[in-house]
């Protein structure tokens, strides 16, 4: 009798098994997997080896394994028991180079310890929202401006636009000509998910991507559904969008149409100034169950613009892409991927002659990447060999040397660049209380620019400038940083500093500027590239409360302090009679700030809760003009089955910039800050296998539809979708 509690434990403990979840693939173990028990309230995770305790009361019980880039699999409790080790295949189709680790204000691990958020949209354009920067402001480091031109530009922790890199379906849209790309050209019915990467992982993306990176992953899996979605808002502008996505065995296809009508900043009610179309063709076949998939995509966006009776502006931007994603020979998980990006910026005026500006001129854009990343247990190395070659083209007619008399300009620019990423690091683990492991990192990127330039110039048939220019630029970036890092159920945190320096280099349309100046000085001056020191200390954390009864949910928190040191950092001076001239700063320029985001999930996702804040300080305006000191957001979403309801809340400091008004002397000049309100909500209705969506958004609930400022405007625009 007295052996029989023994024996009990003894059935007990037998039944209470080790799992391991691994990549059918590699065989790596797979930490952080989110396993589902279906029909329940409760989840699990593994552990830093892939590993979770399967206990008896589960029986009966199915579960759902979903992890980031891999197919979810629904698995009985018997069949989990015999299995011991699950093998989750990858889904490359829906692979990105990111862990989610949560599901609201989700952060992710990266190859290089950064603060990463991740935003979805489908629930957003639901709701009503028909632009990427209303996605993109939820992130209180986020400030999207946008110019009388309607050019909308993005800013990350106080940065300029050409400092910020544009990444959509793993392409760089960023012009090599002018370094910034326009965000409104992208369509929001167009996109799955948007994840900012900012600080250390900005490193293996691009030389001049110090300021952050902006990941736009367009939607290219699902189960076969048509899409029909349409906007109309108290502008009278209007705006729809088809979206059909086909599946049949191992080919996925996918094709989306949308055409929008807008009015930029600076334009007057009533007349429709911009129409856009937008296409994306998608095909892809996978092979080996989706581990491995070669994909070509086509994307075509054209707008044509009316403001006078004159004269109208027509844009194109066009690329084709072949990629292939999946295991080559001994090679496993390689990435190979060719572009061809061409981009057109036409003025054309009442005579018909159809001319190009000098500063959105025709591109041509080739882009070259291989890509590789091995594993290993103890040592991960991730190497990362870009090839890139970048050919510009540009012809422009306009009174930019003299002023007073007509000039022709024939401008011929070519830029060649390589670089290389390699990323290594060191995991040791430490088996403590609060700290599984800690991870040493050192990365490298090498770039090397090489441009070429002739510019011709004719003034009444007449030669004055002939200039053929060749410069070369090559520096090797570099970070190096530690990582602390817990993975368990109801807790997830990564601890992390980072430190190191990259280089931007100047741009074509600068080198062209600097040279076309009337300053003789300016002319003699080289551009230099320039220089940032940065350095970042951060946390990220995950909490899910255990229990029947916990109000909270989930809560994700992220904090993050950061310093950028710039040298040499170029900015444009006012020159009189003459275009902006690019010169380099000689005072070294110090830009420094925190940011602190929290979420929380409460009555099982019911009430969602969001609360963020940015701080900048910037030693200089003249360099970093027009950005606010601080930046609050706050949000309250409601969520019932057939719908939400969402009410935003953000509020900008105070900006300022330095201003001039003969190009010598200048003077700080201080702008108001904004502080708003924006609401948004829908209903979906579902219909013997179909939905039809209900959403509205009223932008800027504390202004009159009247604000001078377009941004300022209040604003409603109603939405009608249908899913089939």
């Amino acid at each position: 009798m007295k052996n029989i509690p023994l024996i009990l434990l003894s059935i007990s403990i037998s039944l209470a098994s080790t799992i391991q979840v691994v990549d059918n693939q590699t065989g790596a173990a797979l930490p952080g997997v989110n396993i589902t028990v279906v029909g329940t309230l409760e989840g699990l995770n593994t552990d830093l080896e892939g590993n979770f305790i399967l206990e008896d009361r589960y029986q009966g019980h199915k579960f759902k394994f979903s992890y980031i880039g891999y197919i979810d699999t629904t698995l009985e409790y018997m069949d989990v028991l015999a299995l011991r080790v699950i093998a989750l295949n990858p889904d490359i189709l829906n692979l990105t180079t990111v862990e989610v680790v949560s599901s609201k204000l989700e952060w992710e691990h990266t190859d290089l310890p950064a603060i990463v958020t991740v935003l979805r949209t489908r629930e957003m354009i639901n709701q009503g929202a028909t632009e990427l920067r209303e996605v993109l402001e939820r992130d209180p480091s986020v400030v999207v401006t946008e110019n009388n031109g309607g050019e909308q530009q993005i800013s990350i922790r106080g940065s300029n636009a050409n400092e910020v890199m544009i990444v959509y379906d793993g392409i760089p849209m960023n012009s090599g000509y002018g370094g910034r790309f326009d965000l409104s050209w992208l369509n929001l019915n167009d996109v799955e998910s948007i994840s900012i990467v900012k600080g250390a992982g900005t490193l293996r993306y691009s030389s001049g991507a110090f300021g952050g990176v902006v990941v736009i992953e367009p939607q290219k899996v699902g189960q076969s559904s048509l899409l029909v979605n349409a906007q109309r808002d108290d502008k009278d502008l209007s705006s729809y969008s088809v979206s059909d996505v086909i599946q049949w065995r191992n080919l996925r296809t996918r094709v989306t149409y949308s055409s929008r009508e807008i009015m930029p900043f600076g334009s007057y009610p009533g007349s429709i100034l911009s129409k856009r179309n937008f296409l994306n063709l998608y095909a892809g076949y996978a092979f080996k169950d989706t581990s491995n998939i070669l994909g070509v995509s086509h994307v075509d966006i054209r707008e044509s613009r009316s403001p006078s009776l004159n004269y109208e502006d027509s844009y194109q931007d066009q690329y084709t892409q072949i990629r292939y994603q999946g295991d080559l020979g001994v090679l496993p998980q390689m990435t190979i991927q060719f572009m061809k990006r061409e981009n057109s910026s036409h003025f054309r005026n009442q005579n018909e002659d159809t001319i190009l500006n000098s500063s959105d001129a025709g591109e041509t854009s080739n882009l070259a990447v291989i890509e590789n990343k091995i594993l290993g247990k103890a040592l991960i190395n991730f190497a990362r060999l870009e090839l890139r070659n970048d050919f510009h083209t540009s012809e422009s007619e306009e009174n930019n040397v003299k002023w007073d008399h007509l000039t022709f300009h024939k401008i011929d620019l070519k830029q060649t660049r390589f670089a290389a990423t390699e990323i290594v690091k060191y995991r040791a683990p430490l088996h403590l209380l609060l700290v599984d492991f800690m991870e040493l990192n050192a990365s490298f990127r090498y770039d090397k620019i090489e441009l070429n330039k002739r510019h011709l110039a004719t003034w009444d048939g007449d030669t004055y400038i002939d200039d053929t220019s060749n410069e070369v630029y090559d520096y090797l970036s570099k970070r190096n940083g530690f990582t602390l890092n817990k993975t368990r159920e109801a807790l997830k945190y990564q601890l992390f500093y980072s430190s190191g320096t990259s280089i931007r280099y100047p741009s074509m349309y600068d080198e062209y500027l600097r040279e076309n100046t009337t300053i003789a000085r300016y002319q003699n001056d080289d551009l230099k590239p320039e220089l940032n020191a940065s350095l970042e200390f951060g946390l990220q954390l995950t909490l899910q409360p255990k229990g029947r009864f916990n109000i909270m949910e989930l809560v994700d928190v992220q904090i993050s302090s950061f310093k950028n040191r710039y040298i040499d950092k170029i900015y444009y001076r006012a020159i009189p009679r003459a275009l902006p001239t690019p010169v380099n700063f000689s005072a070294t320029t110090n830009l420094t700030g925190y940011e602190m985001s929290t979420s929380a999930a409460l009555f099982q996702g019911v009430l969602n809760v969001f609360v963020g804040t940015t701080r900048i300080d910037i030693s200089s305006f003249t360099i970093f003009p027009n950005k606010p000191k601080f930046k609050d957001a706050a949000e309250v979403e409601f969520a019932v089955k057939h719908g939400n309801v969402r009410l935003q809340y953000f509020h900008e400091g105070k900006q300022y910039y330095a201003g001039s008004s003969d190009g010598i002397n200048y003077m700080v000049i201080e702008l108001p800050g904004r502080e708003n309100l924006n609401l948004y909500a829908s209903t979906k209705i579902p219909i013997r296998g179909s939905a039809i969506i209900f959403g509205v958004s009223v932008q800027n609930l504390m202004s009159a539809s009247n604000a001078s400022y377009y941004f300022d405007a209040r604003s409603w625009v109603l939405n009608l979708g249908f899913k089939i």
